[in-house]
């Protein structure tokens, strides 16, 4: 019934039933010393096996970090971090902020055991690293582990971390009643230097991208000239502005206007501002098609008649994929139904395989007997779009929509070419 009896009896609850009956040696606040992991007692054996873990939630970010020896002695320490990091930069720093840790306590031999595969692997060398960022978290772990003379990291279970789990989610918010004896640190920078943006090659300046190579770098008058030929040239469809941006860096240039430039190229072009399309339809509920995998269902219709062209082309028999969103399509000068059975299995079955569902309207050249034939030989569902309701099939309608205004814009470009050459 003695004060120091209960708190001793504190003290011991604050564990989990998982600590060893041995003596247990914690990490005591400090008030000395720029270590935020405080005083600790050294431990005497040179082996040590240390349990890293980090995560991030809506509450912040932390890591837990937990070295045990084989005598069973524990030193336990929870990071909060006040920068902004994703779950596997939290998974590094959970790592290197234990290597940092088990160097201070002196010990030599290490085993080191996170549930992050990712962190595992790159570390170890057998997963490369996408990224600047995180290649310079690998490198600082990989540089850590060699100052030990016998380092071996290992990846276990999550189930098996179920205790670092709870310990980092107390530490990303900072729980300090439920942490209890166990400090916790506050890491206001990464371990890393921050990755540059830029960098320089052959003379030239290229900007990092995100899931991309190095863009070049221009002024505004190649900009400006970039623009011109993206929005006007061969390849060009009189988008807008966002589109137009977006195939810039597609083509791998950047400067720092770019997207605000593209948006006022875009009002300027004649052909953009007449031919752009105003949705005056009311909202409404969305009905979309799930497709289970990609080039499982494809939609199916015809374009036409068109202005006639060279052979006699007139009309354009188009098919998209209603799970990626890709879109094939071929000019016919006749729409007769062994045209569509014969475009049905060279541009969609021998080229993306048998599709488990095609979907058209009831026109006769989608409900004849030589499509019915491919379809059944094939195992392929053929379905229809009830007629008085085309938006049941709105991807095709929308991809339609697409091909019509690109085609609009291009005819009324040969029409003022040929304008011009008349007298």
């Amino acid at each position: 019934m003695a004060i120091k009896g209960q708190a001793l009896a504190d003290f011991i609850l604050e564990f989990d039933a998982e600590v060893d009956d041995k003596a247990i040696v914690l990490a005591e606040p400090s008030s000395q010393g720029n270590s935020h992991y405080g005083k600790r007692e050294e431990l005497p054996h040179p082996w040590g096996i240390l349990h890293v873990d980090g995560a991030v939630n809506n509450n912040g970010s932390g890591a837990r970090i937990v070295l045990v020896t084989l005598e069973g002695h524990r030193l336990m320490s929870a990071i909060h971090f006040k920068f902004y990091v994703t779950n596997n930069d939290a998974e590094y720093e959970a790592l290197i902020n234990g290597l940092k840790l088990a160097q201070e306590v002196g010990a030599v031999n290490l085993i080191v055991r996170s549930d992050s595969e990712l962190v595992v692997n790159q570390a170890n060398g057998g997963f490369q690293a996408r990224g600047p960022r995180m290649e310079l978290y690998m490198r600082c772990a990989q540089r850590l582990l060699k100052k030990f003379e016998s380092a071996r990291l290992e990846s276990v279970p999550r189930e098996e971390n179920s205790n670092a789990d709870a310990l980092v989610k107390m530490g990303s918010r900072m729980d300090s009643v439920q942490l209890g004896q166990i400090p916790l640190g506050i890491q206001e920078i990464p371990s890393i230097p921050e990755a540059a943006k830029y960098v320089e090659y052959d003379g030239m300046l290229y900007k990092r991208g995100f899931n991309q190579p190095l863009l070049r770098c221009v002024d505004m008058e190649e900009g400006n000239y970039i623009l011109r030929e993206v929005h006007e040239g061969i390849c060009g469809n009189h988008l807008g502005g966002g589109s137009l941006a977006l195939k810039v860096l597609k083509q791998g240039y950047y400067w720092p206007t770019m997207r605000e430039d593209a948006f006022n190229f875009v009002r300027a072009c004649d052909r953009c501002q007449r031919f752009t399309n105003y949705s005056n339809a009311t909202a409404s509920t969305i009905t979309s098609l799930a497709s289970p995998w990609p080039f499982s269902m494809w939609g199916i219709d015809l374009i036409g008649e068109l202005p006639k062209a060279k052979g006699g082309v007139k009309y354009a028999v188009v098919a998209v994929d209603y799970f990626t969103k890709w879109a094939e399509a071929m000019p016919l000068a006749t729409i007769m139904a062994k045209k569509i059975r014969d475009f049905v299995f060279n541009s969609i079955v021998c080229r993306f395989g048998i599709p488990y569902k095609l979907i058209s309207d009831n026109g006769k050249q989608f409900d004849s007997k030589e499509l019915r034939k491919l379809c059944e030989d094939l195992k392929i569902k053929k379905d229809f779009a009830a007629v008085y309701h085309p938006q049941s099939n709105g991807q095709m309608e929308a991809i339609n929509k697409i091909i019509k205004h690109t085609l609009k814009e291009k005819l009324e470009e040969k029409k003022e070419i040929g304008q011009r050459r008349c007298p």
